[in-house]
């Protein structure tokens, strides 16, 4: 079976890649530079040189392929215009994918279709999907929710201030998926054959989660205390400024997370099939603890606080001297002693 897989050192991609290495497939890829793929998969793959948003290139590398996994490059920080960005991609994946009458697409794509409105990035990835519903292809949608992964990129953060931050409210639960879920997903559909007609498959994550609880189970699995701080649209869209994003990008963040609070997941209703087993305390043991900085460990504190902290609730605080925070999580007590920017130094015990 031959399968051409797109975006191949992303972070989809590049998993999806390396499950498709056997006997049984014939595997294709296209990439930018192939010098970004590990030179033992080079070995063992077809590559095309290109670029997705490339008609031409895609004719070339989707030619006597079986089905095809489209995933769409992440839009780069300086992009202004977001929307434009995935269906740039997907006209030409359109061109290709009737020229050459590719019989099964998987795409990777959102959840909210039919009730999100200019929401940046997803809003976009619906577009690509109205595109390619007219290629004539048996495809796939797979409406996937906040990667966890993207807890990644505020590693730092979490690890040395123990704050966690978006511009929406805590209390929201939407669906979190580990993107090793949707790789399986993925997978699924793509080896198999026999399916036929267009539809949207939800991948939800095990549990919808609010960004609050979020924060409380990376703190338990992190063993230092974690805190939901609900950012300001315009201090967000600064602060992406300052990273070098244009105010076009910046403002699609902002108005993708005003259309999750808006509650736009609800329209793909989580059902058995789309519930994922890998939970947010079992991904952050594995991916987040060994992607962040590493803190050193926290020491017992006197048996005095811990007794003194039995009655606080979770995620509450007290100052107990003028030099000392100390923060509750579900289950220790941590010590905060640097107030300006916080800074876990002591983790001072447990009731």
């Amino acid at each position: 079976m031959k399968i051409l897989v797109t975006t191949p050192t992303g972070k989809i991609g590049h998993r999806v890649l390396r499950e498709l290495l056997a006997p049984e497939f014939c595997v294709r890829v296209v990439v930018r530079d192939p010098s970004r793929l590990p030179e033992e998969i080079r070995e063992q793959v077809e590559v095309i040189c290109g670029s997705t948003d490339d008609a031409p290139t895609l004719c070339r590398a989707l030619d006597s392929v079986e089905a095809l996994f489209w995933c769409v490059p992440t839009e780069s920080l300086q992009e202004t215009n977001v929307e434009q960005h995935y269906e740039r991609f997907a006209c030409a994946g359109w061109q290709a994918i009737r020229e050459v009458g590719t019989p099964r697409v998987v795409t990777i794509s959102a959840g909210g279709k039919g009730l999100a409105r200019n929401a940046g990035p997803i809003s976009g990835l619906h577009a690509m999907e109205e595109i390619l519903n007219e290629t004539g292809a048996a495809l796939r949608h797979l409406r996937c929710g906040l990667f966890m992964e993207n807890f990644l990129s505020q590693a730092r953060s979490i690890q040395t201030q123990g704050v966690l931050s978006y511009p929406m409210p805590g209390h929201i639960p939407i669906p979190m998926t580990a993107v090793s879920d949707v790789v399986d997903v993925a997978l699924r559909w793509l080896v198999r054959g026999n399916w036929k007609g267009i539809e949207g498959v939800a991948v939800h994550g095990p549990e919808d989660l609010s960004f609050a609880e979020a924060a409380a189970i990376l703190g338990r699995v992190l063993e230092r205390p974690v805190r939901y701080e609900r950012s300001l649209g315009q201090d967000y869209i600064r602060k992406l400024a300052s990273l070098g994003a244009s105010a076009p990008y910046a403002h699609s963040r902002v108005n993708m997370f005003a259309e999750l609070a808006r509650g736009v997941t609800r329209a793909e209703p989580r059902t058995l099939e789309s519930t994922t087993p890998t939970n947010l305390a079992e991904w952050c043991a594995r991916e987040f603890a060994a992607a962040g900085p590493s803190l050193p460990a926290l020491p017992k504190a006197p048996a005095r606080l811990g007794s003194l902290a039995q009655g606080w609730p979770a995620g509450s605080s007290r100052t107990i001297a003028d030099d000392a925070l100390f923060v509750r999580t579900d289950e220790h007590l941590f010590a905060v002693t640097d107030q300006k920017p916080p800074k876990v130094a002591t983790r001072a015990g447990t009731p």
